[in-house]
């Protein structure tokens, strides 16, 4: 760790800060990993936690680190995601696209059944998923590694057992949190896109990484019996 105080520089730093508090996220990253960080001479690591949805919606494929993304060009989202997985890249940084994050509080299960809200999808669709431990474990991993290894890399994680929207409340309505809620209404149509199948195998053998909790259904699970 660097000096502290205004202008210290650290050997190891992850940003993990959503777009949503920033005007320019880009930038904002562009500035940590310039200002913040001591880069790759240093011998530490700068890793940026971007997300899976910038591969966009898809009809059941498989994606990879990779991958094509959506089209930056149409998708305001995706654009804001681009341009900051680049400030990150062009500094030597490591981009981290993680799957959609819960915790047992914490999720769309909740927003889901807690929050009395409409699933805005069809049950079937596809949805990966990790826990907030897991995206803590996997930024260490890349830390661990270091530059080396992971600097100007992007990788997927995700827990490897993706599920359905259904399939989340099924296993959610397990626990005694969620039991007395009922099923929510589901918007989507049959024939709308049914999202995409991350493959996260050559990150988990990059990083020497494995989830803590194997699946989103393993976890509620066990918190169910406990």
């Amino acid at each position: 760790v660097g000096g502290e105080g205004e202008g210290a520089k650290f050997r190891d730093v992850v940003f993990c800060a959503p777009p949503s508090g920033f005007e320019d996220y880009p930038a904002a990253v562009k500035e940590a990993a310039t200002k913040i960080w001591e880069g790759k001479e240093g011998g530490g690591s700068f890793v940026f936690t971007s997300s899976g949805g910038i591969y966009g919606s898809g009809n059941g494929e498989t994606v990879t680190e990779t991958s094509p993304i959506d089209n930056p060009a149409t998708n305001p989202r995706v654009a804001k995601l681009a341009n900051a997985e680049s400030a990150c890249l062009d500094s030597g940084g490591s981009v981290l696209r993680l799957a959609g994050l819960y915790t047992l509080e914490r999720g769309a299960h909740n927003y889901w059944l807690e929050g009395g809200n409409d699933v805005r999808g069809r049950p079937d669709g596809i949805v990966n998923l990790l826990h907030y431990d897991d995206a803590a474990s996997a930024c260490l991993a890349a830390l661990r590694v270091g530059p080396d290894a992971a600097g100007g890399r992007v990788f997927l994680v995700s827990d490897g057992n993706p599920t359905t929207r259904r399939g989340i409340c099924d296993s959610a309505l397990k626990v005694e949190r969620y039991r007395d809620r009922e099923m929510p209404k589901f918007l989507g149509e049959t024939d709308g896109p049914i999202g995409k199948v991350y493959d996260g195998t050559w990150t988990d053998e990059v990083l020497g990484w494995k989830p803590r909790h194997a699946s989103f259904d393993e976890f509620m699970t066990s918190e169910a019996s406990s």
